[in-house]
């Protein structure tokens, strides 16, 4: 079993062609920006709209674990007494709860994704693993992308390399693309910011680009006040390891909602999305803004 948060079908910015990308659950890094701070952890995770919820009170009656509850008219979640086991959102009648995440076996994942083999032979597409980190489940992913494999898939897998060594290079024969997120060149300030193993993160990388650079997307998650000031040095540094390519990521706010839904504070809840011509001065041959 591996725990999924979400299936995305058709996703066309995770990789070469059409793909199905799978989210996995669970990662070490805590960046504030993040787009899926719902994947943080392995579990599932209670979440709540706001916009539908009609202070019925049902889902603070029916918790077993009375977990939930309404302080001056606002919906809380005590997480450590939370098992999201969903009896609250089964009660919820205008929809504002949901559970996000749960356990599948990898069988049920790779029929899932083999439903558009035929989208993935016409355009070149395939299987990505994203997350969180998706080398977090480091058994299962791995007993995942071995299935994948075997079932002829193009996999790719979106990673921010903040694993064991070792986990790393279990995995690697059984990926063919790596698209590989560098958040910063400095380790101290990425640690700071994002709580990210960051020395960790940097040694996978080059040793992954020492021995397959041509298999490696750098991905860059541009984000105002973090690292908009060291995009030169960042490429830099992918040039120099010969990787295949550097995709710019711009910031955007899509994932603000998510943090509302979880009950967190979004550091960023005023910063404008920054639009892919911000960036045109970067963009070559070896360098792309967008997915």
């Amino acid at each position: 079993m591996i725990n999924v948060s979400n299936i995305e079908r058709f996703a066309i910015h995770d990789g070469p062609g059409i793909r199905t990308a799978v989210f996995l659950k669970g990662c070490p890094l805590h960046c504030p920006w993040c787009a899926n701070p719902e994947t943080w952890t392995v579990q599932p995770v209670l979440m709540h709209r706001e916009n539908l919820c009609e202070r019925c009170h049902t889902c603070e009656h029916v918790c077993p674990n009375r977990a939930v509850s309404f302080q001056d008219d606002r919906f809380q979640v005590n997480r450590s007494a939370c098992d999201a086991c969903g009896i609250c959102v089964k009660n919820c009648i205008p929809g504002a709860l949901t559970v996000n995440g749960s356990a599948m076996e990898e069988d049920d994942i790779i029929r899932t994704v083999l439903r558009d083999r035929a989208y993935y032979e016409e355009s070149g597409g395939g299987l990505t693993l994203s997350g969180g980190e998706p080398l977090f489940q480091k058994e299962a992913v791995l007993r995942l992308l071995k299935k994948a494999k075997e079932a002829g898939l193009h996999v790719a897998v979106e990673t921010t390399g903040a694993c064991e060594p070792d986990v790393l290079k279990q995995c690697e024969p059984y990926i063919d693309l790596f698209l590989f997120d560098f958040k910063h060149p400095d380790t101290k300030k990425l640690t700071e910011v994002t709580g990210a193993p960051a020395e960790v993160m940097r040694a996978n990388f080059e040793d992954l680009c020492s021995r397959r650079p041509h298999d490696v997307i750098v991905r860059v998650p541009v984000i105002p006040g973090f690292n908009r000031d060291v995009l030169g040095e960042i490429i830099a540094v992918a040039k120099d390891r010969q990787v295949k390519a550097v995709n710019l990521l711009p910031y955007h706010s899509l994932g603000k909602t998510k943090w509302h839904q979880l009950g967190l504070p979004y550091r960023y809840e005023e910063e404008p999305a920054m639009r892919p011509e911000d960036l045109k001065e970067y963009i070559d041959d070896f360098v792309s803004v967008g997915g």
